[in-house]
């Protein structure tokens, strides 16, 4: 009998060549609290569609985690296929518990929170700095942590996003592609010139743009204790009960949203912000809302065209008898 567990040991280090390291800790953690705990001593032949929506629906956590822990397992499965354990992926064809969809733009932070935010920044120096990048630019964290003073073009004000640096899993720096693996440009805007001007004051075109107080590459680890970040994010912005609190990536989300007020295309926003769909890209969109907004409009022309009581507020003598109206 060869378990789940087994694949796993054995083939660990091949699962996990196939992913980035920060998707692939993700994975570890999902790994250790979700699948082992449920699946791992089973025997991988005997591991069938309906067991893995059986497992997906017992393991704890929001539902990004738990697609997580069914990646991961899916990567096992793949990999057992190709070691002639099983013939193919029960993972394939799952069916998950429907739910809401989800709604980037409400991660996104208001203009009111965007400056409870400076407020618990410090007032100056490399922590601000790469935050208010995060921020204007709407790259990922580790892009930003990869950035040089050569990706900067002063002349276009854009910044080329050509790599993302992150912790291997045992704490080594990975330089790597985006998650897009393409090179696409953000935007040096305004508010972000004077910041990123001060950071590449005195650099060659090598250096880090964004680094720690000692040189080295930051992580969200690194930042987040810097900053005692787990205790002030709550005063930037609280979230529903049972709602994931603030994260950095939530900038991101900002940034998408901010794009699309300042009346950018769809197109455009997914350009700067390395999308891999226009789909997704569309979640950002207020679209919806426009269309309330107008259907009020033009709602309240139509009504007010009509000689109806209930439009002058309904509070007239109502009718009696034969006379009244049904």
């Amino acid at each position: 009998m060869t378990t789940i567990a087994d694949v796993y040991d054995t083939y660990r280090s091949l699962i996990l060549s196939y992913i980035s390291p920060a998707t692939g800790r993700g994975y570890e953690v999902a790994w250790r609290r979700r699948v082992l705990p449920s699946l791992g001593e089973l025997d991988i032949e005997s591991l069938s569609t309906l067991r893995v929506e059986l497992a997906f629906a017992s393991w704890s956590g929001s539902r990004s985690t738990k697609i997580d822990a069914l990646s991961m397992l899916s990567r096992i499965c793949k990999v057992a296929v190709k070691a002639g354990l099983i013939r193919s992926n029960p993972c394939i064809g799952a069916e998950l518990p429907r739910t809401h969809g989800a709604d980037p733009t409400s991660r996104a932070l208001s203009l009111e929170e965007v400056a409870r935010l400076l407020v618990v920044l410090p007032p100056s120096g490399p922590y601000r700095r790469f935050v208010l990048t995060l921020l204007y630019t709407g790259c990922r964290f580790g892009e930003v942590a990869g950035l040089r003073e050569s990706d900067v073009d002063w002349e276009t004000k854009t910044i080329a996003v050509r790599r993302t640096n992150s912790p291997g899993f045992n704490g080594e720096l990975v330089i790597g592609p985006t998650k897009g693996r393409r090179v696409r440009a953000v935007p040096l805007s305004d508010p972000l010139m004077p910041i990123v001007l001060e950071a590449a004051e005195g650099k060659g075109p090598h250096d880090l743009l964004f680094p720690g107080p000692r040189g080295g590459s930051l992580s969200s680890k690194n930042l987040s204790r810097a900053l005692d970040w787990f205790s002030v994010r709550e005063w930037v912005k609280t979230f529903p009960e049972g709602e994931e609190r603030l994260h950095w990536h939530d900038l991101r989300h900002t940034a998408a949203v901010t794009l699309f007020k300042a009346n950018m295309s769809a197109p455009d926003v997914q350009a700067i912000l390395g999308h891999s769909s226009l789909a997704v890209t569309q979640l950002y969109a207020d679209t919806r809302n426009d269309a309330a907004q107008r259907g009020a409009a033009a709602l309240s022309r139509f009504y007010g065209s009509q000689s109806m009581g209930q439009l002058r507020g309904g509070e007239g003598t109502a009718k009696s008898g034969s006379d009244q109206e049904i």
